[in-house]
């Protein structure tokens, strides 16, 4: 899409990243806060298949989305020169982020390793105080890799509609509410006993409140912005990705599990399938807010007339 628009600038819908990208986005904060949620689960001696289920799912997500972000370099097989480049910039963001991907997964297996049977071997598999410091550092990369995926594209300074210090807040807390969404569904699954699923749900049902308040704020802004970002708002609310956003994002994946999540008794028969179904919508909303805000990115160009 290629647009002149009156006040003399070009607006041009990025084209670089895609679903790929989206996936990675979604996968890595998920992940990232699957694993900082279990963790802290472990700090409150919450159940051993909470803990070791989630901190394998996390680990699991992350190495998912690190691979879809590998896949989208186009030459997949090249991703290590990053790293070993002799024009290396230790303080760009690629780097940073790379650093902070393997750091966390390999803290994260650190981690969870001794707890599983296989591994009880493992010259740490007794040593309370290493597993703790092995569980801290990934906790703290792994809130850095959810942050990263916001900050990722909030640096791209021509696209105004992500250059906004919401929108890394946004993703932070979209992180952290599909973290604790995975983490239901994966407790309904292997431990649908666990007194953690209705605390989980709960939190994740505040945290969607957070998220939609937000979200709000940070597009009621953004129509206030550059010609772009105004662009990109009307393509969200009132264009084709509307349904997306509008039907997806606002009301299947934030307005009916908060309805779901508040309106509903825990008393009440019926009310695991009712959470899995909030769950599942929130994993949906999640993902479809990544595809949005990457498709509804639109550089501005100036131009001379």
């Amino acid at each position: 899409m290629l647009i002149l628009n009156p006040q003399h600038y070009y607006l041009l819908q990025q084209p670089w990243w895609g679903i790929l990208i989206a996936f990675y986005l979604f996968l890595g904060g998920l992940g990232a806060m699957a694993f900082c949620i279990s963790f802290y689960f472990w700090r409150q001696k919450g159940s051993e298949s909470l803990v070791v289920g989630g901190s394998l799912l996390g680990l699991i997500a992350v190495l998912i989305g690190t691979l879809f972000l590998v896949f989208d370099l186009g030459h997949p097989e090249r991703f290590y020169l990053v790293l070993l480049s002799p024009r290396l910039n230790p303080t760009s963001w690629i780097v940073v982020g790379s650093t902070l991907l393997s750091a966390f997964m390999l803290f994260a297996a650190l981690f969870v390793a001794p707890k599983l049977r296989w591994f009880k071997w493992l010259p740490w598999a007794k040593n309370e105080t290493l597993i703790k410091a092995f569980g801290w550092l990934g906790f703290v990369t792994g809130i850095g890799v959810a942050a990263y995926t916001g900050i990722l594209i909030g640096i791209v300074f021509n696209i105004p509609f992500w250059n906004a210090p919401a929108l890394p807040v946004i993703f932070m807390i979209s992180a952290l509410s599909t973290g604790l969404a995975s983490l239901i569904l994966m407790m309904l699954v292997i431990d649908r006993g666990a007194r953690e699923i209705h605390v989980m749900a709960k939190m994740d049902g505040f945290t969607m409140i957070f998220e939609l308040i937000v979200l709000s704020i940070f597009l009621l802004i953004r129509s206030y912005g550059p010609v772009a970002a105004i662009e990109s708002v009307n393509t969200i609310l009132f264009g084709w990705l509307a349904p997306y956003f509008v039907g997806g994002v606002l009301l299947i994946g934030l307005a009916i599990p908060i309805m779901l999540i508040f309106g509903y008794e825990v008393r009440r028969p019926g009310v695991m399938a009712v959470t899995a179904i909030s769950a599942i919508f929130v994993l949906i909303g999640g993902a479809l807010l990544r595809y949005v805000v990457l498709e509804a990115g639109i550089l501005q160009i100036p131009c001379c007339i």
